[in-house]
């Protein structure tokens, strides 16, 4: 388990994925997508778990776009 700032990053900003799939398919609650996606909250100040899932797939939508 481990987060990636820069992976959150181009999950929120640069994946083309909506900010409902991201909640879905990460477990993170919308609130705190939203805030994340609209610069209302830090990256670097977030739960280290939301910050896993949010890593985790980041990693699994850049490991289907190799495939």
């Amino acid at each position: 388990m481990y987060a990636d700032k820069d992976k959150i990053e181009w999950l929120l900003f640069e994946s083309g994925k909506s900010l409902y799939e991201i909640q879905k398919k990460s477990g993170v609650a919308a609130t705190t997508v939203a805030d994340l996606a609209h610069k209302r909250s830090s990256i670097e100040r977030m739960r280290f778990d939301n910050a896993a899932k949010l890593t985790k797939l980041a990693d699994q939508l850049k490991e289907e776009t190799t495939e």
